[in-house]
């Protein structure tokens, strides 16, 4: 026997934009199960009624497939997934560990299939939605970074899901936002080069100086994100892409040649 109100799974809810979306689903009336990849990132719902916290390493198939028992045993259902886990890591691909890309990777792009695999057959029961969280930064795919790459990956594979779950009225929405304050970007201050004698030294201390410099003025609250994602969520529509607070100049940059941007990243990191 389930129950009678609407459930919202989301991930990497132990803070930030995560956290104002629990909160907002809660406040609409959704039972909301909280994860994230550490039980103490959820303490803030710690007793909460109307909110089941569930330790998820959205890395791992084994625990994506213990969340979807876990719901299915305890509420009965699952009306909306919002894979919102992310990372940001600065560094060169080239010559980081490749593990660390790659778990890069399955966090930001794979971790929102798992899920959503795991989930399946409650989302087709309920006809839901899955909501992804992507990036404005997705058109530009600058160096020292795999987040723009992965959130391109996680467009791409937003795709192919969507096509495939509408054959089962299930609707996939991808959200683009632009800068949001979360912690996420406040390091954007303070990048480090996590490679010892990096064959990359001098040009990745202009692009620290860049990215610091290039911080955005104009960022939104995670509220007003959460409102988006919410919007997304209940949308009759079903709109595939939703948007926020998108810098302009990143859609000119994404139109460029692509040879014409790398001679732009090259000018700005060699001069």
């Amino acid at each position: 026997m389930g129950i009678d109100k609407p459930v919202v799974l989301i991930t990497g809810a132990g803070g930030g934009l995560g956290s104002a979306i629990a909160h907002l689903f809660h406040e609409k009336g959704y039972h909301v199960v909280a994860t994230d990849y550490a039980e103490s990132a959820l303490s803030d719902y710690e007793g909460e009624v109307g909110f089941t916290n569930i330790k998820f390493d959205v890395t791992s198939p084994e625990d994506a497939q213990q969340v979807a028992e876990k719901i299915t045993e305890r509420l009965g259902r699952l009306d909306v997934i919002i894979n919102n886990a992310g990372i940001d890591v600065f560094g060169a691909i080239t010559e980081m560990p490749p593990e660390k890309t790659i778990n890069g990777f399955m966090i930001n792009t794979f971790a929102a299939l798992l899920t959503t695999q795991a989930c399946l057959d409650l989302l087709i029961e309920s006809k839901g939605v899955v909501v992804n969280i992507s990036s404005e930064s997705v058109p530009i795919r600058t160096p020292f970074q795999f987040y723009q790459a992965s959130k391109t990956a996680l467009e791409a594979i937003s795709d192919v899901m969507r096509r495939e779950l509408m054959l089962h009225g299930v609707h996939v929405a991808i959200i683009r936002p632009g800068a949001i304050e979360t912690p996420l970007i406040a390091g954007h201050g303070n990048i480090k080069n996590p490679v010892e004698n990096s064959r990359y030294k001098e040009t990745f201390t202009k692009f620290a100086a860049s990215v610091a410099k290039a911080t955005p003025k104009n960022k939104s609250k995670p509220s007003d994100v959460a409102e988006l994602v919410y919007h997304a969520a209940t949308d009759p529509k079903r709109n595939t892409m939703y948007t926020i607070n998108n810098n302009v100049l990143f859609k000119i940059m994404g139109k460029l040649p692509a040879k014409t941007f790398d001679i732009l990243v090259s000018k700005q990191l060699n001069n």
